[in-house]
């Protein structure tokens, strides 16, 4: 699991289920990706143990997971009946 790339944060807004974000613009410009003529950005976005000294109560990070392509196989044999 790599690094988290902390690039930004947020705070609680009131006792309403919001959080309001910072994010910084230097630190999010290598990390846009286009899929189907859109640009795309993916953050997470996580509480805080502990409201820090700004009160800020969540920390915004990179999302850089990708999954593992899944390689298909097949247990099935040339001529055991299967209709495919």
């Amino acid at each position: 699991m790599s690094e988290k790339k902390y690039v930004g944060n947020g705070k609680k807004a009131g006792s309403y289920d919001i959080v309001n974000i910072s994010i910084k613009e230097s630190m999010t410009k290598d990390h846009w990706y286009e899929y189907n003529g859109e640009r795309y950005l993916r953050l997470a976005v996580g509480a805080l143990k502990q409201v820090n000294e700004y009160g800020k109560t969540h920390s915004v990070w990179i999302d850089d997971y990708k999954p593992q392509e899944k390689k298909q196989t097949s247990t099935a044999k040339a001529g055991d009946g299967l209709p495919f």
